[in-house]
């Protein structure tokens, strides 16, 4: 080896700059705060919004413990000149807050088209904090008035067949900016110059068209060229009748603008898209493909109409109001190979995912021209291994596939989607390889915002179940199921879903569209509808639809969003006042639903699929939820300073609750109604139970768990308070067991069946009547394991996570458990285990954040902190001890806590 002898003076010189290079980077690793994933109305740069009053939001990472924002400021300005200038279209001023989400915008009306863009600055004590980049928004189109197209469509012939619509157009110009606000119903996808444009599928989402119609905007100018031709295809979907209504706006480097709507588009035709149904499936024949479609010219058309293509006129509007879809399109958001395929019977092969979900399969396949192929999609099998359809009832569920021959063929269906696990491939003249079929799961393009492990295994599952059925049932609006002839958002499932579903997802923009969709269901009289948009069910609505409000309260709690309360408050009030008129005395009477679907043995048998309860009064449900949607009606007037009207709903709740004692309290037993586990849980959750009674009740819910070896009664809503009640009052031990049962009614008896997601009954049950096998209706343990196993809990007082709490329930069939949960102000960690004698706990609390901290011990002089005494740490506050738990308050950071256990 050759040694290099330098010379001290470049020795030096070395020396430095290395010294310099590793301060540098240390410096770098201990940079301060930084503001991280700037938002306007929950999205990052949207693009074609609507809001007159748009919400900010931000987060932070830091790596210091006990971060805290003290104050902020929201400049908005036409252009980033001006927002360098502050010549702003509106400033906040500087306001002395730690809130970081719901900031809502409150400067002068803004206009259509036009892009806005954002700055924020925001302080923690005297050091002044920016983000790394301004951001920005983009209004769409804000008035009626700004639409100038028709709804054209081909009302005179090709029934139930997708329609093409095709333009051409030309210009010499530079293009500075291209928008195409897009909306064809039921479903469409478009395309420029041979290309889909965005990635969004079963578009636009879904709603009453008759009261609104969701648009999305596209920004097209990467697409064009200087000779351009656009295809439109609309499929049925919902709506039944294909019809368009569309406004692409060029703007050009000269300032000049073209617009290009949809009474300018006349040509309309046939493709190689057959037939497509949501619930029939799609049948493609490729040899219709029309390659020439793509050449930006109109000379393949002779003359017009003729055999081909009609002319498409204008046609009857749906209705609805134009409106902004602000919120996340449904998209193919994973894709997998299945895990088997069996040829059952000769030329059947059948297919398994290895998982029920919502989605379709992509093929490819090689052969001769004409041949076809068909896929029949289903949860279960028959004994000789084919597919049973039966509980999908009326919905055909079957994709086919007409090959044009020659090279390699793929195709994926585009205006329909099934709910399955496996899928019956026939017509093959050779056995399918499983690297030629693609699972593609298909919903709204949701963030997942929470994870769950513990030491049972069997839980584990249980929230996988949980979490994958609330994914299948997400397509624009949380529907019931993703399978059979229905797949509609109902208002009564909802109300115990929420929550479960906030915790497996960011729903902060899925339940702002929603909750729209429940108001357009609104009578005159203040009634809302049992589904929504509406398509059947009751009207009015069962009263136990408390969902209505708490889609608005739980996105106050959970996101802080403030202004959900304040647009849809006019129409909650009116639910709660029409539930008031249906009231004699404090009790409702009338009750269709109540608490729906209670194991076999305890439904009305002969009625209603089996499905009302025998034992648990309908009266019971609906006077218990007109209190309970008059107590969140007088939190919500206080929230927005409705002072008379907090009052208001505050003694009809009081009302309420005494007349569901008189009425339902048996003193002689020590129980509500029946005594039955949903008549008590329900009465405790409610929080109508006097402290003297409360006692009795909790004995008697304990004993009723017991009689029946420790297993639930309850239908889809009490199941939730069950577990709820038990485990608030002492008796977590008994939902544990209730929880981790595995033989029948258990969620561990669906898994021992072999589900993947839950079902609709406690029963095994697979013929044409309510049967569904991917129904979260009965998902409400998954917010168990997040709020009480894990003990992540909102705070309601400091909205959207500006304060919180940790409290675990440290259960004896436990070892440890560990999650987090995705917050608006970040990640939320929440762990703990058991080691010889103590428990130790780790958390992380985001910065900008402080948690309530309930830390598990006997002797609450061993806690430690860091593995140190924590009286000795003066950044954690003690507040108190209750129970068997020593209560802290900390700030943001991650901590871990060690206690004798």
């Amino acid at each position: 080896m050759t040694r290099i002898n330098f010379p001290v003076p470049v020795l030096r010189a070395l020396v430095l700059i290395l010294f310099i290079s590793c301060t540098g980077l240390a410096a770098h690793s201990q940079k301060g705060p930084q503001l991280v994933n700037l938002r306007c109305d929950n999205a990052t740069n949207p693009l074609g919004i609507d809001a007159s009053n748009p919400q900010f939001s931000w987060e932070y990472t830091s790596a210091a413990r006990n971060f805290r924002q003290t104050a902020y400021e929201v400049i908005v300005a036409e252009s980033p000149e001006k927002l360098a200038a502050a010549t702003a279209t509106w400033t906040s001023g500087k306001i002395e807050s730690s809130r970081s989400s719901g900031i809502v915008y409150q400067g002068p009306a803004l206009e259509s088209r036009k892009k806005y863009f954002w700055k924020l600055t925001t302080w923690s004590g005297k050091t002044e904090i920016k983000p790394a980049a301004n951001a920005d928004f983009e209004m769409g189109l804000l008035h009626q008035s700004d639409w100038s197209g028709d709804w054209v469509g081909f009302p005179s012939g090709w029934i139930g067949r997708v329609h093409y619509f095709r333009r051409v157009f030309h210009f010499g110009k530079e293009v500075a900016k291209a928008r195409a606000y897009m909306a064809g119903i039921g479903y469409y996808e478009l395309e420029v110059n041979g290309k889909k444009v965005g990635d969004h599928v079963l578009d636009p989402a879904t709603s009453d068209f008759s009261k609104r119609v969701y648009y999305s905007t596209y920004d097209i100018k990467p697409f064009l060229t200087k000779e351009n031709v656009l295809v439109v295809a609309v499929a049925p979907g919902w709506y039944g009748m294909p019809k368009l209504r569309m406004q692409v706006e060029i703007t050009f480097a000269d300032g000049t603008q073209e617009i290009i709507n949809s009474t300018s588009v006349r040509n309309v035709t046939l493709g190689p898209v057959i037939s497509a149904g949501i619930l029939d499936g799609e049948a493609y024949d490729a040899r219709q493909e029309k390659p020439e479609w793509n050449l930006p010219s109109d000379t393949i058309i002779h003359g017009l109409p003729n055999q081909t293509w009609g002319v498409a006129p204008v046609v009857e509007p749906p209705g609805g109001i134009m409106s902004a879809a602000q919120l996340e399109p449904i998209k193919v958001v994973e894709s997998f190979k299945p895990v088997s395929v069996k040829e059952v019977l000769p030329g059947v092969y059948v297919f398994d995912a290895g998982q029920n979900m919502a989605g379709w399969a992509k093929i490819r396949v090689k052969g001769t021209k004409g041949e076809k192929i068909t896929m029949k999609f289903s949860e279960t099998l028959y004994e000789n291994g084919t597919v049973n359809q039966e509980n999908l009832r009326t919905a055909f569920a079957t994709d086919t596939y007409i090959m044009k021959g020659g090279d390699t063929e793929e195709w994926e269906p585009r205006f329909t989607y099934h709910g399955f696990r496996y899928f019956q491939v026939e017509g093959l003249k050779t056995k399918p390889s499983l690297n030629d079929y693609t699972v593609r799961r298909v919903r709204s393009d949701v963030e997942p915002a929470g994870k769950f492990n513990c030491s049972n295994d069997l839980l584990n599952r249980i929230n996988q179940m949980v979490a994958r059925t609330e994914a299948s049932n997400l397509h624009s609006i949380p529907t019931d199921c993703p399978q059979r002839d229905e797949r509609m958002g109902w208002m009564n499932d909802l109300t115990v879903r929420i929550e479960q579903a906030v915790y497996n997802f960011n729903l902060h923009r899925l339940y702002a569209k929603f909750i729209t969709d429940v108001g357009d269901t609104q009578g005159k009289e203040g009634d809302i509808k049992d589904t929504a948009p509406y398509k059947v069910g009751g009207v009015p609505a069962d009263p136990v639809s408390a969902s209505f409000l708490l889609l608005a309260s739980k996105s106050y709690e959970y996101y802080g969003n403030t202004e959900i309360i304040t647009q849809h408050y006019t129409k909650m009030k009116g639910w709660v006042d029409f539930l008031d008129s249906r009231s004699k005395d404090g009790i409702v009477e009338y009750s269709y639903y109540g608490d729906w679907s209670p194991p076999a043995e305890f439904g009305q048998k002969g009625a209603a699929y089996g499905a009302i309860s025998v034992n648990t009064p309908g009266p019971l449900m609906s006077t218990g939820y007109y209190y309970y949607t008059a107590r969140l009606m007088s939190e919500m007037a206080a929230v927005v300073g409705k002072t008379a009207d907090q009052k208001k709903y505050a003694d009809m709740a009081a009302t309420a609750m005494k007349a569901f004692n008189d009425k339902f309290w048996d003193e002689k037993v020590g129980g509500y109604g029946s005594n039955n586990q949903s008549c008590n849980s329900f009465a405790v959750f409610l929080g109508v139970v006097s402290k003297d009674r409360l006692p009795r009740v909790i004995d008697n819910l304990v004993k009723n768990v017991e009689q029946y070896n420790y297993h639930l009664t309850t239908g889809n809503l009490c199941t939730k308070y069950l577990l709820e009640a038990l485990t608030e009052n002492g008796r977590g031990d008994v939902a544990f067991r209730i929880a981790t049962q595995t033989t029948y009614p258990s969620w561990g008896y669906m898994l021992e069946k072999g589900a993947t997601t839950l079902w609709e009954r406690w029963e095994y049950e697979t013929g044409g009547s309510m049967n569904s096998h991917n129904h979260p209706m009965m998902g409400s343990v998954g917010s168990w394991l997040y709020k009480y196993i894990l003990g992540i809990l909102p705070d309601v007082a400091s909205p959207g996570f500006d304060k919180f709490t940790i409290r675990p329930y440290i259960l004896s069939g436990l070892d440890f458990a560990n999650g987090e949960y995705k917050s608006v102000k970040g990640l939320v960690k929440s762990s703990w285990r058991k080691i010889n004698g103590s428990v130790v706990m780790d958390i992380t609390v985001p910065a900008n954040s402080v948690a309530t901290v309930y830390i598990p011990t006997k002797d609450a002089a061993s806690i430690t902190a860091n593995k140190k005494k924590i009286t000795g740490d003066k950044s954690i506050r003690f507040l108190r001890n209750e129970g068997e738990s020593a209560v802290y308050e900390v700030g943001s950071g991650d901590y871990s806590f060690t206690s004798k256990w």
